[in-house]
């Protein structure tokens, strides 16, 4: 496992290397998979990446520019991100390696757990809980004592 510091220009394949590779936060909790690159063209210097992007519509761009808007509109319509697109400057990553991107970001605190935080507040809270029955009461109290 190489550090990205220790990375020189002809280690790293960003098609192969980077490109669908599993995101996790800094706590490695998993976050969805890498999307799209975004390249910075400098003049009369090489291209570096600026950030990384996930989300639905940028896997669907890579396929085609009609599914992009399909799959977008679907989203407008029925999602519960506020965001197409979560874009992660390249500056977050911590570290690659064969399986993974580590990035410096708690995963709560991004549009990547929207539908999580939707499920609980929306389909998890109303699950009525189960009663206890007689015999289940009688065994807590003994427990406790």
């Amino acid at each position: 496992m190489k550090a990205l510091k220790d990375l020189s220009g002809d280690d790293l394949e960003l098609a192969r290397d980077v490109l669908d590779k599993q995101v996790v936060d800094r706590e490695e909790t998993k976050m969805g998979r890498v999307d799209g690159l975004v390249l910075e063209l400098r003049e009369g210097r090489p291209p570096r990446v600026d950030h990384i992007e996930m989300g639905a519509v940028v896997l669907a761009r890579r396929l085609s520019p009609r599914l992009e808007r399909w799959v977008d509109g679907w989203r407008r319509r029925f999602g519960v991100r506020k965001v197409a697109r979560y874009k992660v400057p390249w500056s977050a990553v911590q570290e690659m390696t064969s399986y993974h991107l580590k990035l410096d970001v708690a995963a709560l605190d991004t549009p990547t757990f929207d539908w999580e935080r939707w499920l609980r507040d929306h389909v998890i809270a109303h699950i009525p809980r189960p009663l206890k029955s007689k015999g289940e009461d009688e065994e807590s109290k003994e427990n406790e004592e």
